[in-house]
């Protein structure tokens, strides 16, 4: 497993308890970078760079904390905000303020050498930094911590902070707050910061919804009113999940796909997927689901899939084995292009496996890197091993919620409230 495949593993695992933090990360690419760029992992409001040495040298859990540490400063727009202030003393600033967050209002678990400290609950960024700018002492006790904490990684004191020290010579903590740039490296004017600005302020609504969401369905309460709005249904919450997927494939696309412009369809595409991608269906066939609910669920993964402009959707139908269709073939594939209609008919209805379609998947499906997701449409009433995980996203479309669907070790979920199917 590679660097990216590592830390693309440690925010797939998020999602389990932390949906909406997780969801907001998925809006922020991640980019492998050199030590010009950082030394660890940094965002600029965008984009997540990260270090290969320095994922490599950390766990799957190090890295969740890095990455929501990551998507906090998004979250409270530190790279929009540091204005013309002294790049580590804003990074000092800016950590202090979502650690204190994380450990003290959530009560979370933070890595060792993190800044905190309760002296500053409950100030901004700004007031942090000119605290910290004006006292000297407190200044020299924070790059003490940071130092300290990357001579514990490296085993290098280079970073002493024990005589007189330039705030440009000052040890920069992990997970830094980088000034957004265009593509040429300019800073952004201020149309491209209200831009962003934007995107962010869209971003962290979706991500309180879906926190919400899935704190309602983690206690049993469903779908509820807000103060505002109405929680958003499940096919949209997919929906943002397959965008947010597709959305984090875009810098991999190199061209636009000519072979459908006479439609009217400017599809971009990647060398390896020149027709636009697939999606993966599992449908739980065993009498979990109505002919009419998968009537539903055809419907809205058609308009889901066409949305992002895919090419082809692939069905396989599991009870405790995978059922083969009447040519002889594990998937049913429709061909969006050409016109395919999706439809969906039971075919099994015995008990509930969830391995074989993860097996079907990673050992006997040639076109994997074609596949942006897989789906499983299911109420949940079983239990898949974690080895199984593919190098993909998985979502479940969950029914029912039980102890089953609380201990599902990968994927993230999507809880449908049948009665509002109809």
């Amino acid at each position: 497993m590679n660097s990216l495949d590592k830390l693309t593993k440690a925010r797939s695992k998020l999602m389990r308890n932390n949906l909406g933090i997780a969801t907001m990360l998925l809006t922020l690419d991640l980019i492998e970078c050199d030590a010009s760029k950082t030394e660890t992992m940094a965002t600029d409001g965008r984009q997540i760079f990260f270090h290969p040495d320095f994922v490599e040298g950390h766990s799957i859990p190090e890295l969740q904390a890095v990455l929501i540490h990551e998507a906090m400063h998004v979250r409270f727009s530190h790279p929009l905000r540091k204005g013309n202030r002294h790049h580590i003393l804003w990074n000092y600033a800016t950590d202090y303020v979502i650690n204190n967050h994380l450990r003290y209002d959530l009560g979370m678990q933070l890595p060792e050498g993190g800044l905190w400290d309760r002296k500053y609950m409950n100030m901004t960024a700004e007031k942090v930094y000119q605290q910290l700018a004006n006292s000297p002492d407190d200044l020299k006790k924070t790059a003490d911590n940071v130092s300290n904490e990357s001579s514990d990684e490296s085993g290098d004191t280079s970073g002493d902070t024990s005589g007189d020290t330039s705030w440009d010579d000052l040890p920069m903590p992990s997970g830094e707050v980088l000034e957004p740039v265009d593509d040429v490296g300019k800073p952004l004017d201020a149309t491209q910061l209200e831009e962003l600005q934007t995107a962010i302020n869209r971003a962290v609504s979706m991500s309180d919804k879906l926190e919400t969401f899935g704190s309602n369905q983690q206690s049993g309460r469903g779908d509820v009113k807000t103060d505002s709005d109405e929680i958003a249904p499940w096919h949209e919450i997919l929906q943002e999940h397959m965008e947010s997927i597709r959305s984090n494939d875009v810098k991999n696309f190199k061209r636009y796909n000519k072979q459908h412009a006479h439609r009217g369809i400017h599809m971009p595409t990647r060398d390896f997927v020149p027709e636009g991608g697939t999606l993966a269906v599992a449908i739980d066939s065993s009498c979990s689901v109505s002919q009419s609910e998968l009537d539903i669920y055809a419907s809205n993964i058609q308009s889901i899939a066409e949305s992002l402009n895919l090419s082809k959707i692939m069905i396989c139908y599991c009870d405790t084995i995978v059922h083969k269709n009447n040519q002889g073939q594990w998937w049913d594939e429709h061909e969006l292009m050409e016109g395919d209609d999706l439809k969906l008919v039971i075919r099994g209805g015995g008990g509930t496996e969830f391995d074989p379609p993860f097996n079907l998947l990673n050992d006997y499906t040639e076109n994997l890197s074609e596949i942006m997701a897989f789906v499983y449409f299911t109420d949940g009433y079983a239990n898949v091993r974690p080895d199984l995980e593919p190098d993909l996203p998985v979502i479940w479309c969950l029914t029912a919620k039980s102890s089953y669907s609380d201990e599902l070790p990968f994927g993230e979920k999507v809880y449908i409230d049948t009665s509002k199917l109809y």
